[in-house]
């Protein structure tokens, strides 16, 4: 409710700026101050149109308002504009007769701003009955009425010929376009040569999923392999473990048997010496004895009184017992708690003042791109900071777009290129490395998009994560081979091997690396842990485990690191991003079920922005 009024109240200040604006249009004599000389409130007028005229700016069609309606989030666009909206989004493709209809059952639709989810009980008649505009409308009417605004007719032109016409003569259900009659036979000839179109789309969509059938028959069959041998692993370990945990059950019994018999013992000699004494008719001692009996009598009482009473828990996850004497108190630390009232200065000062910035961050996009082809890795190049890099798997290429405008300005494309998974860029060479894991290879574009060579001598298996190294070494996730590699960018010769030896792997399903210093940070996804080695291929750290818990992970799909070296994980089947300290701590968790489908690519921005892949709902975030 907060977030409706703020939006109300800015939109009646604009439109107080806009009838101030007005009045002094009117109350002032055109090109004339007050003092009778030459002025420049004209010039001053016409500059402030852009922004009203911006204001003004339907969201769909990005020309003036025409009837406006406002939607329940409070995002306003043309009457018009909407129906066509939402009579593209129900086009439904007919293939038995490779034709285009629209669904009949229309009850719901997504702002296009903000994808909130709008119910239309009445279809699309239910469009005429969204609540006007107010404040736009007198702001229209302000805007029309000034000499210098544009004047707006409503009028329909032929997209093809430009011929205006006072009505719609022909609208195509398939481009959604106005034809005029001359120009409509010709659009439908057009329409039916496309049909060859839609039978390459289809062709390449077997492909894709002949590819598709590949690799996933060949990652089931690796997994029923992993099940097989880890069955047997699993149950000699634990044929072990019962092994041992019946041995210490044992000697427990033992322990408390000889216990027991001890204090039995104690407990015959104690009456035995108190019957023999009790004949003791000498006066002098009777007290004395009657004491030390007495002390006797109270330990033997107080030892069987804590025999037995310790509990000897089992715990079945961890496969151990332990022996419980007394309650422990544990204080569930709440890591979401936030300090909102806290004020971060540099959060690059050190690493508490970062961690601090994360916790007050309110993580709330502000950008979102829907129509993303299922994004994977993303970059920024070196030599461009202005760039953005994103590996879209579905359309064989990689996306380079202008981050300050978020416009597609070029691709770096190659017919060998079948399914881009991870970026990696090498200042010194000015080299663009692009992993392929359906051509199981690595491309090499240079910094202009010129394709130069490939990797794939390596024996690589569905590559997916890659990164430069600290000596300019190439990083590879060979995530087929469970393991990741480390190469000549120039010869492509094998330099070095992560997380295997002898046939032996700490890793399973690595799917991202990312670089901390001269350190290594692995997403070992199949292991739901994130893993940082050394050069050499030392372990020096292990986070997380299986789990939806704080600091627990299902499928731990991609890494980052910032500056300070903090570690950034998409957590996929948890559908959220984990912030921990270098050391492993947990600081922030962000994002739900209801903000990511399945987070594939993660940066962090020097900045500190944080963009965020979703390859299930094809969409990216800045956070």
């Amino acid at each position: 409710m907060s977030e409706i009024l703020r939006k109300t109240e800015g939109k009646e200040r604009r439109f107080k700026k806009a009838v101030n604006l007005k009045v002094r249009i009117n109350t002032q004599a055109p090109g004339t101050s007050n003092g009778g000389s030459v002025s420049s409130s004209p010039n001053k007028t016409s500059d402030s149109f852009p922004a009203l005229e911006e204001l003004l700016q339907c969201g769909i069609c990005l020309e003036r308002l025409s009837n406006p309606r406002m939607l329940p989030c409070q995002h306003t666009f043309c009457l018009n504009c909407l129906k066509t909206h939402v009579t593209a989004k129900n086009l439904r493709f007919q293939q038995t007769n490779a034709s285009i209809s629209l669904n009949n059952e229309i009850e719901s639709m997504s702002c296009p701003v903000c994808q909130s989810h709008i119910a239309l009980a009445e279809g699309i008649a239910s469009l005429d009955q969204l609540p006007r505009n107010l404040y736009l409308q007198s702001l229209l009417k302000v805007v029309e009425e000034s000499p210098t605004s544009p004047k707006v007719t409503e009028n329909f032109r032929c997209i093809n010929c430009q011929m205006v016409s006072a009505q719609q003569e022909q609208v195509c259900q398939h481009c959604m376009q106005i034809f005029c009659s001359v120009c409509w036979n010709a659009h439908l000839v057009g329409l039916e040569s496309n049909l060859s179109l839609l039978v390459e789309q289809l062709n390449e969509c077997e492909e894709r999923l002949k590819h598709k059938l590949e690799n996933f028959l060949g990652r089931c069959s690796t997994l029923e392999e992993k099940i097989r041998k880890a069955t047997v692993q699993k149950v000699e370990a634990i044929l072990r473990e019962e092994r041992r945990l019946l041995e210490e059950a044992s000697s427990i019994k033992k322990e408390g048997g000889i216990a027991s018999d001890v204090l039995s013992d104690s407990i015959s000699k104690l009456k035995e010496d108190i019957r023999i004494r009790a004949k003791d008719r000498t006066s002098t001692q009777k007290v004395l004895t009657y004491l030390n009996l007495h002390r006797e009598t109270s330990k033997v009482l107080d030892q069987v009184g804590y025999f037995g009473e310790a509990r000897i828990a089992f715990d079945p996850d961890t496969f151990k017992l332990e022996q419980i004497s007394e309650g422990i108190y544990n204080d569930d630390h709440n890591h979401q708690q936030q300090n909102q009232g806290d004020v971060v200065g540099n959060p690059f000062e050190s690493v508490d003042s970062m961690a601090k910035y994360y916790k007050c961050r309110s993580f709330t996009p502000k950008l979102v791109w829907n129509k993303c082809p299922r994004p994977a890795g993303l970059g920024i190049p070196p030599w461009d900071q202005t760039r953005l890099y994103i590996a879209a798997t579905d359309s064989h290429n990689v996306l380079i777009l202008d981050r300050s405008r978020f416009k597609l300005v070029d691709r770096l494309t190659h017919p060998d290129m079948l399914c881009p998974a991870g970026l990696a860029f090498s200042a010194a060479r000015q080299q663009v490395f692009v992993s392929d894991k359906w051509k199981h290879c690595i491309h090499v574009f240079s910094s202009q998009g010129a394709y130069l060579r490939s990797f794939s001598s390596l024996k690589l298996r569905s590559p997916d994560g890659i990164a430069m190294g600290p000596n300019d070494e190439l990083i590879i996730c060979d995530t087929g081979n469970d393991r990741v590699l480390l190469i000549d960018p120039d010869s492509g010769n094998k330099l070095g091997v992560i997380g295997a030896h002898n046939g032996i792997t700490q890793l399973n399903f690595p799917t991202s690396v990312a670089l901390d210093g001269s350190n290594i940070v692995v997403a070992d996804s199949g292991n739901n842990r994130v893993k940082t080695y050394s050069l050499d291929g030392e372990l020096l750290q292990e986070i997380g485990s299986f789990g939806k818990n704080p600091g627990q992970f299902r499928s731990a799909e991609v890494v980052a690191v910032d500056q300070l070296g903090f570690i950034l994980v998409g957590d996929a089947g948890n559908a959220r991003v984990q912030v921990f300290k270098p050391d492993g701590t947990l600081v922030k968790i962000f994002g739900s079920k209801s903000g990511f489908g399945w987070v594939s690519g993660l940066l962090v921005t020097p900045n500190l922005d944080i963009i965020a892949a979703d390859n299930r709902t094809r969409s990216l975030k800045i956070f």
